[in-house]
């Protein structure tokens, strides 16, 4: 190797080493995400945009500080059966994102805004904030003002016994 090669690759080694370490944190940012997203049960891209989605907590929504809410559960017919948040009603993630069940929320929202004179909160959620996250991007994106219950059933559950629901929150 002579003199002039030599100078020419500790200048291009110079930048190795910082490239190295920037790509390392960035896959152990990366990793730390997606170990995060896991434990709350979401893809990290869904993970990702849970932070810019407007959220409640099961505290905020039990206070009775939203006097109007429509719950609105995003999970199928079958887990909706299983258990859900008395008053809410279902309007799957299939249905919203081909748009019917956007014309559902609607309805929901006229129906309840006329029999209450007052315009709902609409409040999302699911089994613990994936598909909630999601319906919520769709529902926003075309002008809805809803909130997505953080936690989902899974943490009204740990709160509060299906027979408590009725006590808690408000009626229709």
């Amino acid at each position: 190797m002579q003199i002039g090669d030599f100078r020419q690759f500790v200048s291009k080694r110079r930048y190795l080493i910082p490239l190295a370490l920037v790509g390392s944190l960035l896959v152990a940012t990366a990793g730390v995400l997606s170990i995060f997203a896991y434990q709350h049960q979401m893809s990290l891209p869904v993970y990702l945009q849970s932070f810019s989605t407007p959220q409640i907590s099961i505290e905020e929504l039990a206070s009775g500080k939203l006097r109007s809410v429509v719950l609105i559960d995003v999970r199928s017919p079958e887990e909706y059966a299983e258990d859900h948040i008395a008053n809410s009603e279902l309007v799957p993630l299939p249905e919203i994102e081909g748009e019917v069940g956007i014309q559902r929320v609607k309805s929901i929202v006229e129906r309840y805004a006329k029999n209450h004179q007052a315009k709902p909160t609409v409040v999302l959620y699911c089994t613990s904030g994936m598909r909630s996250v999601k319906a919520n991007k769709y529902l926003s994106d075309r002008g809805y003002q809803v909130i997505t219950l953080t936690g989902g059933v899974t943490a009204w559950r740990k709160q509060f016994m299906r027979s408590q629901d009725l006590q808690v929150l408000p009626a229709k």
